[in-house]
């Protein structure tokens, strides 16, 4: 199934960390949303348009089904469909679908500047929503990857995008450890940098933010996910938690 993440959820969640702050753009001590998925977007566009024919017809292994133009036919579709009134939260299967159907025969290069026209929208909206409306941020920064992984162009593997993206979501990973009466796990750069819980926990996550994205969002298989931990002899009960999406089917390797 193609992996969209506009279902992340966005409650019961804590507020981005104070090191997460000093380089995400806020408004009134809120995260500003427009900005950031600005940032997210002139990214892609920027990736995308140094790309070939072939690259952007290139297969996404995170999407399966999709190629890069149509992953960014997706990410246009959503802005378009918000602008427009056609989209009042998460988009349906069909809805998704229609989005890349409608486009494929439409040049990569002017899908991006529709993107671009109704992403500037979007963007005012988002930053109206003082913080709530986190999905659409969060998609174009795990799509980013998406692309970046099936042409082989590493990077933007840090910042106040990927910061949003984790921290949201392993707060709410803790919580369901918590409710699941699992042992308390804590998270760990594998240079021993504390991420999230207790140094303490008896069960560890050892992974970069850029690792714990991937993972988290369905771009890493079973076992990928699970050699990751230390301390419990049943990582899968973790994973299940963890994983908004998936995991893969197969092993990914960006």
């Amino acid at each position: 199934a193609r992996q969209s993440v506009q279902s992340v959820r966005e409650n019961g969640t804590r507020p981005p960390s104070e090191a997460s702050r000093r380089t995400m753009p806020n408004v009134d001590d809120v995260p500003d949303l427009g900005s950031l998925y600005r940032l997210g977007r002139e990214q892609v566009a920027e990736l995308v348009r140094s790309l070939s024919p072939e690259e952007l017809a290139a297969p996404v292994a995170a999407t399966p089904g999709w190629t890069v133009h149509d992953v960014v036919s997706h990410l246009a579709g959503v802005a378009t469909d918000a602008v427009n009134g056609r989209l009042q939260g998460i988009p349906s299967p069909e809805q998704t679908e229609a989005q890349v159907t409608e486009r494929a025969a439409t040049p990569t290069s002017i899908v991006l500047r529709e993107w671009e026209r109704t992403g500037s929208q979007f963007e005012a909206l988002l930053t109206k929503s003082r913080g709530r409306n986190v999905a659409p941020v969060v998609d174009v920064a795990v799509h980013e990857q998406d692309i970046r992984g099936a042409v082989g162009v590493p990077g933007n593997r840090e910042g106040p995008l990927i910061d949003l993206a984790v921290e949201r979501a392993v707060e709410l990973w803790m919580s369901k450890v918590e409710s699941a009466g699992l042992p308390p796990v804590g998270v760990g750069e594998p240079s021993g940098r504390l991420i999230a819980g207790l140094d303490d926990a008896p069960t560890t996550f050892r992974a970069s933010r850029f690792e714990l994205l991937r993972a988290i969002y369905g771009r890493r298989s079973r076992t990928q996910i699970e050699r990751r931990f230390e301390g419990t002899d049943d990582p899968g009960a973790y994973v299940d938690l963890l994983c908004v999406f998936g995991p893969a089917d197969q092993d990914i390797i960006e």
